[in-house]
């Protein structure tokens, strides 16, 4: 838990303040000369002019190292955002195929819908399925390294729901006519999952 606050602490910083970071430490080094320069250059003592010379050495470069690692972190961070928002826009795409598959399923299915015809439409909401939970797949591991819990979790019950969705795990034509109050129901609940975590993300 600490450690989850100390990494969306430090991307916030990283994200936010970078370069003012960057600028006020210039401005602050710059200060420190104005003001000690002068007393320095006027000590006899060579020892601690070599001292204050190599502190001064190792604060410059950890300030480098520093501030090289934000500006790497700040990078990597603004490259995960972008392929997140592509990814988000192709799961948007395709779950929106899979839903019109699973409406055509439930709303044409009556009495006189014949076993075969039944298949065929699951046969359809499987090959939507396939890339579907692909692409789901890539983007929870892009939200793990956005510390983003919530919607990974979202993402995950999605996920669990596409498991429905493969050639060998399909749903008996019986078992789907007496229980399709409950199929819909599993939908929607999915379908609120995924639409969190889109509205999230969609527009970045």
């Amino acid at each position: 838990m600490l450690e989850n606050l100390y990494l969306k602490f430090f991307r916030f910083f990283a994200s936010s303040y970078i370069f003012l970071f960057i600028f006020l430490s210039f401005i602050g080094i710059n200060l420190l000369y104005l003001n000690f320069g002068g007393w320095i250059s006027t000590r006899n003592n060579q020892e601690t002019l070599s001292s204050i010379s190599n502190l001064l050495s190792a604060a410059a470069t950890t300030f480098a190292a520093i501030t090289a690692a934000l500006l790497i972190f700040n990078w990597k961070a603004q490259h995960n955002l972008s392929l997140i928002s592509k990814i988000i826009t192709d799961v948007w795409d395709l779950h929106a195929q899979f839903s019109s598959g699973i409406y055509n399923l439930t709303y044409s299915f009556s009495v006189n819908t014949t076993e075969s015809e039944y298949y065929q439409s699951y046969g359809l909401l499987i090959q939507y399925a396939t890339p579907l939970r692909s692409k789901a797949q890539q983007l929870q591991a892009l939200l793990e390294g956005q510390i983003d819990k919530e919607n990974w979790e979202s993402l995950q019950e999605y996920i669990n729901y596409l498991e429905m969705f493969y050639p060998w795990t399909t749903l008996d034509f019986l078992e789907y006519r007496n229980d399709r109050i409950e199929f819909s129901n599993e939908f929607k609940y999915a379908h609120s999952n995924i639409m969190k975590v889109c509205k999230r993300y969609i527009s970045l």
